[in-house]
């Protein structure tokens, strides 16, 4: 088992190896495998909010109380690593995909509604001042006309 993290919010749970569940079930593994797993589910499922966290105690053999305290230590890694330009990277892309598949199922009002939120986050963010925001216009433009 992997010692990363050490139970702090140092580690780097996205690069820990997972064991293989045939050979150590889920109740056996260490803190650090345990929540490299959880954040995996928690990007699969989109949101921690999916996830119920009673269900994964039971299936790592711990409390819920304990998958709480986990889930606070994965978040305060993500805030750890999360610079503001991956931040930025993360937001964009997100943004950039929603924005194309509202316009895919033809919610045009959605999609300029979101990217008139993309374009004030930009700005109250400090990511660009509203002078070189006007270039994004033209990317929504870009992306509009797709």
């Amino acid at each position: 088992m992997s010692d990363v993290g050490n139970g702090s919010s140092s580690g780097d749970y996205e690069k820990i190896r997972l064991p293989d569940t045939d050979d150590l079930p889920g109740e056996k593994w260490g803190p650090a495998e345990r929540r490299a797993e959880i954040l995996q589910r928690i990007h699969d499922a989109g949101h921690p909010r999916e996830l119920n966290q009673t269900e994964l105690g039971e299936q790592y053999g711990v409390s819920q109380q304990q998958i709480s305290k986990d889930f606070a230590k994965i978040g305060a890694h993500i805030r750890e690593t999360l610079d503001n330009d991956r931040r930025a990277l993360a937001v964009n892309t997100t943004v950039q995909r929603s924005i194309r598949g509202l316009l895919e199922q033809g919610e045009y009002y959605k999609a300029g509604k979101l990217a008139l939120e993309w374009d004030e986050w930009v700005v109250s963010s400090g990511i660009q001042t509203q002078a070189t925001s006007d270039s994004s216009e033209q990317s929504l433009c870009e992306i509009l006309s797709q």
